[in-house]
């Protein structure tokens, strides 16, 4: 009597296969750059053959463009969750709320981030990230006018203020990531807490 040796070949379904091409090949170019990776690295890390690379991603630039449109639909799909508690919820809760989910977002998706950065910013790039900018600002703006209007917040100009809170924060998380500084996270919100509550305070 024979002993079959063969595993049987595990069939999963297209969106959980793409999704795990896309995770192996963040780990992948953030750990080798983006000019140096194949796409072989990246089916090795994905534990698949290379020719199923090619049933989803026409090219590794294919790959890189899904990779950007997911974290476009991760930022808003996040900022619009945050938005949708507005008036729901005690304001100044809220604002602390957004601020920390904010900072954790951001430290979570730390590899994806520096590999944009490495990239840089193509044209194509920058008017997909712009118009994702746009919207948040507006939903700061938008919620900034709600607390207002609420007598919680009291500012002259709510469409900057909140362009500069929402800019300030991220953008002191980019930085930090584009040169891979240490974020001491508890620090960091609590430093930009007292910003928000300063910046809208009756």
């Amino acid at each position: 009597m024979s002993l079959r040796t063969d595993r049987k070949r595990v069939t999963k379904p297209p969106g959980e296969r793409r999704r795990e091409l896309m995770d192996a090949a963040v780990r992948i170019f953030a750990e080798k750059g983006i000019a140096r990776t194949t796409v072989a690295d990246v089916t090795e890390a994905a534990g698949v053959a290379k020719g199923t690379f090619y049933l989803y991603y026409a090219s590794k630039e294919h790959l890189l463009g899904a990779l950007k449109e997911r974290l476009v639909d991760e930022i808003l799909t996040h900022a619009t969750a945050l938005y949708q508690r507005v008036g729901r919820e005690d304001w100044w809760a809220l604002a602390d709320a957004t601020v920390e989910s904010v900072v954790d977002f951001v430290l979570a998706r730390r590899d994806m981030i520096h590999i944009i950065v490495q990239e840089g910013m193509t044209p194509e790039t920058a008017d997909i990230f712009r118009e994702c900018e746009a919207r948040i600002d507006f939903m700061y703006a938008s919620a900034i006018r709600a607390g207002m209007k609420a007598g919680a917040f009291h500012v002259a100009d709510p469409e900057l203020i909140g362009r500069l809170l929402h800019h300030a924060i991220d953008g002191m998380l980019k930085h930090a990531i584009l040169y891979g500084d240490e974020v001491d996270r508890p620090r960091l919100v609590a430093a930009a807490t007292e910003l928000v509550h300063k910046a809208l305070a009756p």
